[in-house]
């Protein structure tokens, strides 16, 4: 019996910046993150699902089958479309145009999100630290 091997993303967003780490076997393969645009209406959503749109663009460009974590009930929800007010936030319409190209894909690739309590692990610590620039 084969068992599938998944490839974690771990994502997080902060006041101004974004992070995601992408994890395989266990080992981080890649990291990665930015500053976001700040402005008065600039919220926490807006990082965290920048963090979500850009480790999309990322696992686009390497077929595989991701699991994607992120803090973030509030995302997830809006992603799913089981929130109000996506709208105000831009990438939320880029997050679920790119999951379903990963659904319609005729590579054999998946993607799932996945919510898991903040810096509940060792890849959730270090994506918020990518975040607070402490490293």
């Amino acid at each position: 019996m084969s068992s599938r091997k998944y490839v974690y993303i771990y994502t997080d967003g902060g006041l101004e910046k974004w992070a995601f780490i992408v994890v395989k076997e266990n080992k981080i393969i890649h990291e990665e993150s930015g500053a976001f645009g700040l402005s008065a209406s600039t919220n926490n959503d807006d990082t965290e699902s920048e963090a979500i749109f850009r480790a999309l663009q990322y696992a686009k460009e390497r077929p595989d089958n991701y699991i994607l974590t992120t803090d973030s009930q509030a995302i997830i929800a809006k992603v799913n479309g089981d929130a109000v007010n996506v709208t105000r936030n831009p990438n939320i319409r880029g997050i679920q145009a790119l999951l379903k190209e990963f659904k319609e894909s005729p590579l054999p690739v998946s993607f799932s999100l996945k919510w898991e309590k903040r810096l509940s692990n060792e890849f959730m610590k270090r994506a918020d630290a990518l975040c607070k620039g402490k490293i």
